[in-house]
């Protein structure tokens, strides 16, 4: 090879690794970053069309009302570039069980537990005019570190089994990279991102190891099964107050009056300290 092109190419992996370097990946640890989180994944569902305007500007469901849900964000000079939230399988299902229930169901006769990997976002505009370098790539190794974190979260401390995600198919290769199969089910509208399609995808992640293995990716093995995620960055993670679910679910957003009584009486069970009459008043 040319050794200019060599010293290129090391002068790019230098620059991407002090990039990378310089995010903060962890789970969100206050009412403040959860709703710059939901106002991200607002911000960019919006431009693609995903969801229509309101006034709030926030983007979440009643699973986040959930004391499993985790939600885990990247941080570059204390502005958050980029979320994802991780929903564990409960009394209420999953968001994808909207349109993906029957598939779903055969996953949960599997033994094991199962999660949805749910609003992922990243900050376009960050890309677009902070970090010129970055192209698709780039871009793609920046989700994938945020992609370990919840990783490393779901096998080591929630102790699960099974990722699941509903995806545009035009990602379908880069999740397939990643080891994620098709669920099953097939192309669907989903309502929820404004009847874009959607395709269901899940990583067994008890087998995710030997099957990176068997398929010869020494870099994916290297980022997702050498490295370790330091437990700080799952540290000190937000838990909802009754005044946060009350900001959130109430006076921000219609969610609690929406939502079913069956659905109200398992979040009360969740939270048997809380009450809920005080909770539901508006502001």
């Amino acid at each position: 090879m040319d050794p200019e092109k060599q010293i290129d190419i090391f002068n790019e992996q230098q620059m991407l690794q002090t990039f990378i370097e310089s995010v903060e990946y962890r789970v969100a640890r206050n009412r403040d970053e959860l709703e710059a989180a939901y106002a991200l994944v607002y911000k960019e569902y919006l431009k693609r069309g995903y969801i229509r305007p309101d006034g709030e500007r926030l983007k979440l469901s009643i699973f986040n009302a959930l004391p499993q849900t985790t939600t885990f964000i990247a941080l570059m000079d204390n502005q958050l570039v980029a979320t994802a939230t991780v929903v564990p399988d409960s009394h209420l299902g999953l968001p994808m069980d909207k349109i993906y229930h029957e598939e779903l169901c055969l996953l949960r006769q599997r033994s094991g537990k199962i999660c949805e990997v749910s609003m992922l976002a990243s900050d376009t505009e960050f890309f677009q005019n902070g970090v010129s370098m970055m192209l698709n790539a780039k871009k793609l190794f920046f989700i994938f570190n945020l992609f370990k974190i919840i990783f490393d979260y779901a096998r080591e401390l929630a102790k699960l089994d099974y990722f699941c995600i509903t995806i545009n198919p035009k990602h379908n290769l880069t999740y397939e990279y990643i080891l994620f199969k098709d669920l099953g089910g097939g192309l669907k509208e989903y309502d929820t991102v404004n009847n874009a399609p959607a395709l269901a995808k899940y990583l067994d992640l008890r087998s995710a190891k030997e099957e990176c293995q068997k398929l010869n990716k020494p870099g994916l093995y290297q980022m997702f099964f050498v490295r370790r995620t330091h437990p700080e960055n799952f540290a000190c993670k937000a838990i909802l107050s009754p005044a946060d679910l009350k900001y959130f679910f109430v006076d921000k957003t219609d969610i609690f009056k929406q939502a079913a009584s069956l659905q109200m009486a398992y979040l009360e069970s969740c939270y048997p300290a809380y009450d809920f009459s005080k909770i539901m008043q508006s502001a």
